[in-house]
């Protein structure tokens, strides 16, 4: 019994796995099919789409049957929808005519591979052009006589339906285009033109080779209907031509398509043999190598087809999108340079505008600092007037005592020629140093230009002091000036003074605000110098500086005397840091310290 349900069990899963596979091998085959890969086939069709299916489709039957891994597709159509499918790539291989094959090989890189055998002729003698008319028609025999007459014809762009016997138009100086102003271009199927003439709708038609002959045996037009006007004489095919025959039908492959794939269908083609139904159905003996189409290319240069701008169109073609994007980005970057060129020359302009102003502002600043200057000068020189006028006083004094002097001995007798020379010669020293003092003040007081010069800090001290030597004697004022060693600095030597001045002034008046409890008032100037500075240092024994005052000593119109402007310190201050210095002042027990710091000369000392 368990031997039978072991049976049975193993039955039950054969059955289902059989089914499985029933099951499931339809949707492989659907896989297997899918992973197919596809190759498109575009034939060139001057007929409907059905005459064109029923003619290749057994062509592509037979590749299908021969590369079971691929899966090949027929595609039909006139000429202008071949060409788009070329120009995007959408398809593998093209059956087209020499022209076509010729303008893809330059534009696309199309290459050619086969030339179709037809079933008369030879392959390099296939197609030409036939002009027909209706046989109730006159002969003509040149082809100026059918300019006025009605001619119609598929496209423009059909190999045997306008371009073969265009050429022979234009070897007789005839355009058609302009010369024959009753022609038409009613498109396909091509057969239809037949139909015109034999409605009288029109009187000349032009068809490729061989379509009368068919159409005439397929019954459905009667052979004396029409007549061939011009015929050439030729033998390759057993069909009227009014025109040389030229290589017809040529398969070729895209760029795209790799060079075995084309290799292995080119084989196979070529063992199609004239009994084989895609012959037969295809109306051709076989494939062959390709052949010289020397006449086609005369054919394209001749209608003007060939012309050297054909590359600058192959590239214009594939690379217009990229060639929009740059001229974009190139106008982009013209309206970019064009702009900041803008935006440069106006701010540089402003900026120019901006600098003149401020040169201007700068001068006038200056101007008005030399006025406050000279200002201040002489507002210090008032100051000292009184002090000057006692310095003047001595040496005026001097001078007329030695002047009465020299009088009284001009009366005494004998004559004293050297006691006279001697007082003469005392008087003209003290009116040099009346002369000296009166430069000293009108150098301090004259308005000048700046000028920054290597000057000795020393001398400077000196100059400033000489001012008030007599208010410092009358004061009894002890002076400490360093005479040595000699500090030169680079400055303009009449600030300094002026600083100096003002900053003597003060101490004078400090010591004079102290005068009752200072026994031995002094003003001491000491330089310290180093590598790249000059230290200054102005000591007095006067009231001294508060915290208070130290903190707004420079700040302008604070002042501590009663008819002070406020305004000397600061204009020390603006000119000390205009020398790249600096000036502050220091507490001491006993009276104030003034430091000011100024660059030095590499360091010069003598």
């Amino acid at each position: 019994m368990a031997g039978m349900v072991l049976k049975l069990d193993r039955l039950i899963r054969l059955i289902i796995g059989l089914l499985l596979i029933l099951l499931t091998a339809p949707i492989l085959k659907a896989e297997t099919y899918q992973q197919r890969y596809i190759i498109r086939v575009g034939v060139l069709s001057f007929d409907d789409a059905n005459k064109g299916v029923y003619r290749w489709q057994p062509t592509i039957d037979y590749l299908n049957q021969r590369f079971p891994q691929y899966q090949f597709i027929l595609i039909t159509g006139d000429i202008k929808s071949i060409d788009q499918l070329v120009a995007s790539g959408t398809i593998d291989f093209a059956i087209t005519n020499g022209v076509k094959l010729l303008q893809y090989q330059s534009e696309y890189d199309a290459v050619r591979m086969l030339s179709l055998n037809p079933i008369y002729g030879e392959p390099r003698y296939a197609i030409g052009s036939t002009v027909i008319a209706r046989s109730d028609m006159p002969d003509m025999t040149r082809w100026e006589e059918i300019k006025n007459r009605r001619i119609v014809i598929t496209t423009p762009q059909a190999f045997g339906g306008f371009q073969i016997i265009e050429r022979e138009w234009l070897k007789e100086g005839i355009d058609p285009i302009k010369d024959f102003t009753r022609l038409s271009f009613v498109g396909l199927p091509q057969e239809n033109l037949l139909s015109q003439l034999a409605n009288n709708e029109a009187d000349i038609a032009v068809l490729p080779t061989c379509v009368l002959e068919l159409a005439i045996k397929s019954g459905r037009f009667d052979a004396g209907q029409f007549k061939v006007i011009k015929a050439y004489p030729q033998t390759a095919l057993p069909c009227l031509s009014s025109t040389p025959l030229y290589p017809h039908w040529t398969l070729s492959r895209m760029q795209h398509v790799h060079e075995q794939l084309a290799r292995e269908i080119a084989q196979a083609l070529l063992s199609i043999k004239p009994d084989d139904m895609p012959a037969l159905q295809g109306e051709y003996r076989g494939w062959t190598v390709p052949i010289n189409d020397k006449s086609v290319v005369e054919l394209m240069q001749d209608i003007g087809l060939s012309d050297s701008g054909g590359h600058l169109k192959v590239l214009w073609q594939k690379y217009r999108g990229w060639l929009f994007i740059v001229m974009g980005y190139g106008l982009l970057l013209v309206g970019y340079h064009l702009r900041v060129n803008y935006l440069v020359k106006t701010r540089t302009r402003k900026l120019q505008q901006m600098m003149e102003l401020n040169q201007a502002s700068s001068e006038w600043l200056r101007t008005q600092q030399e006025q406050f200057y000279s200002a201040q000068r002489i507002l210090l020189s008032g100051e000292m007037a009184a002090g000057m006028a006692h310095e003047l006083n001595q040496p005026l004094m001097a001078i007329n005592n030695y002047v009465v002097g020299c009088r009284m001995r001009l009366q005494q007798r004998p004559l004293d020629i050297a006691a006279l020379d001697n007082a003469l010669e005392q008087a003209i020293r003290q009116t040099a140093n009346a002369k000296s003092v009166i430069q000293h003040v009108r150098f301090f007081i004259k308005r000048h230009p700046e000028k920054q010069e290597e000057i000795c800090l020393n001398l400077v001290i000196a100059n400033a002091l000489s001012l008030f030597s007599n208010e410092l004697k009358r004061g009894g004022i002890t002076v400490a000036a360093p005479e040595a060693p000699e500090v030169v600095i680079l400055a303009d030597e009449i600030l300094i003074q002026q600083v100096l001045v003002n900053l003597i002034r003060n101490a004078l008046d400090a010591i004079k605000l102290r005068e009752p409890l200072v026994r031995d008032p002094q003003i001491t100037f000491e330089i310290v110098p180093s590598s790249s500075k000059a230290t200054l240092k102005i000591r007095d024994n006067g009231v001294g500086l508060t915290e208070t005052q130290i903190e707004r000593l420079f700040v302008p119109f604070v002042t501590s005397k009663d008819s002070g402007l406020g305004l000397g310190m600061a204009i020390c201050k603006r000119i000390i840091e205009a020398h790249g210095g600096r000036i502050w002042a220091e507490s001491q027990p006993v009276g104030a310290c003034i430091c000011i710091t100024l660059p030095r000369i590499n360091g010069v000392t003598q």
